[in-house]
């Protein structure tokens, strides 16, 4: 594991090199939250619930929420993934003694935590901007249920982009495959809008899927908008796809390496 933690090491300190996308990065999280509280301020006027929400706990969803979808960096690894394949500098992964998937995984955690440093700064300076009254969780184990949630998400989202990545060893054109998913993603991780507020039998069923235990749900404990229970539900599920997407996307890379034919092989 040594080598792993040296790998986003790296990655974390390499970060500082690329100063104006953390501004943007901080900068397009703060639009969000001057998005909801735009656009929230004006469902609210005159309500003092809406879908189960108060005002303050609706601009609290949102401020949390960016944060880890700020935080949550794994979209960059299709990228990658998929331009060392077709540039033929995919080959150095397949020699080098470390598996391709933890490698790429480590990179995005070393990231990840340099960007939720500006992430949380941007949070907090939202929050002070705007005067949001913050609402959080008082439950310590709502915590930890939330934080142990957005780390097996990372997991589970490196592995997906992953073996998104790796369909270019098959295909040439992957442009479908690296941006569309991603944004029908965002909506179904609840970046878009509480998933709370979506039909009863649709919010349900998507709890048995991983995609809404990414942000929504780590979310929701942290704002204190749901319980142990339903959260503890929401990370067995989310294990369990985690390690059937790891096995797959490692299936998936044993299969398509074998068409490649990159520079050194």
């Amino acid at each position: 594991m040594k080598k792993y933690f040296a790998i986003g090491r790296i990655l974390f300190k390499a970060q500082s090199a690329y100063r104006f996308d953390v501004l943007m990065t901080a900068t397009g999280m703060i639009w969000r939250i001057v998005f909801a509280w735009i656009l929230w301020g004006a469902i609210f006027t005159g309500r003092e619930m809406v879908g189960g929400f108060t005002h303050s706990a609706m601009l609290s969803y949102y401020v949390v929420s960016s944060f880890f979808a700020t935080m949550e960096m794994s979209y960059g690894v299709v990228g990658e993934v998929s331009a060392r394949i077709k540039g033929g500098t995919f080959s150095k992964f397949m020699v080098i003694p470390s598996n391709p998937q933890l490698h790429f995984l480590s990179q995005t955690v070393g990231a990840s935590v340099y960007y939720g440093l500006f992430a949380a700064l941007a949070a907090v300076a939202g929050t002070l901007a705007f005067r949001i009254d913050m609402i959080f969780t008082g439950n310590l184990f709502n915590v930890f249920l939330a934080l142990a949630t957005f780390l097996l998400g990372t997991v589970f989202m490196n592995s997906f982009q992953f073996f998104m990545g790796l369909w270019a060893f098959k295909y040439h054109d992957t442009i479908f495959l690296t941006h569309v998913p991603a944004m029908i993603i965002s909506f179904f991780t609840g970046e878009l809008v509480p998933l709370s507020l979506l039909p009863g039998g649709i919010a349900g069923a998507l709890r048995y899927f991983p995609f809404t235990h990414v942000v929504y749900t780590p979310t929701m404990l942290l704002t204190g908008g749901m319980e142990a229970r339903e959260g503890a539900i929401g990370l067995v599920a989310l294990a369990a796809w985690a390690a059937v997407m790891a096995t797959i996307s490692q299936f998936a890379y044993g299969k398509l390496r074998k068409k490649y034919e990159g520079v050194g092989i």
